[in-house]
């Protein structure tokens, strides 16, 4: 098995470790009868994995935010040209950047929240275009840890 294979497969199971803790977490609250909710909340990670960049004021459980930012799942980054905070899957961050380079004309065949992950890393200085061409930086680095 390599590298790679292996570090997929712990990331896997932090995620599975997340994803029960939010479940026990969310018992708890029924058990207390403070969850009036008709519909089960889904967890974090399933969320993000969806819609790949969350505003961090939409994250419901904080804890579970706290658990996947130990774990290196996610990042939190400021948007300060939207005046947003935006939690960040590295998984869809690292997918998009694994596309790199990529042309305008491809980025605009981009689904909806690819282009904006793409427009934020740009924003924040991991992606530049440059010669009409989107690259990533040594910034993006920060994703593959």
């Amino acid at each position: 098995m390599s590298c790679d294979e292996v570090k997929k497969i712990l990331e896997r199971l932090d995620e599975i470790e997340i994803l029960l803790n939010t479940l026990l977490e969310e018992v708890r609250e029924l058990k207390r009868g403070t969850s009036a909710r008709e519909e089960r909340p889904r967890a974090f990670i399933e969320v993000l994995r969806e819609k790949k960049l969350l505003p961090l004021s939409e994250v419901k459980s904080r804890q579970a935010l706290r658990q996947a930012l130990e774990k290196g799942l996610v990042v939190v980054l400021r948007d300060e040209g939207a005046n947003r905070e935006v939690v960040v899957l590295k998984e869809a961050a690292r997918k998009l950047l694994d596309k790199l380079p990529m042309s305008a004309k491809d980025v605009e065949k981009l689904d909806e929240r690819d282009y904006e992950l793409l427009q934020l890393l740009n924003r924040l200085g991991y992606v530049l275009q440059k010669g009409g061409q989107y690259i990533k930086t040594e910034l993006a680095e920060e994703f593959y840890v």
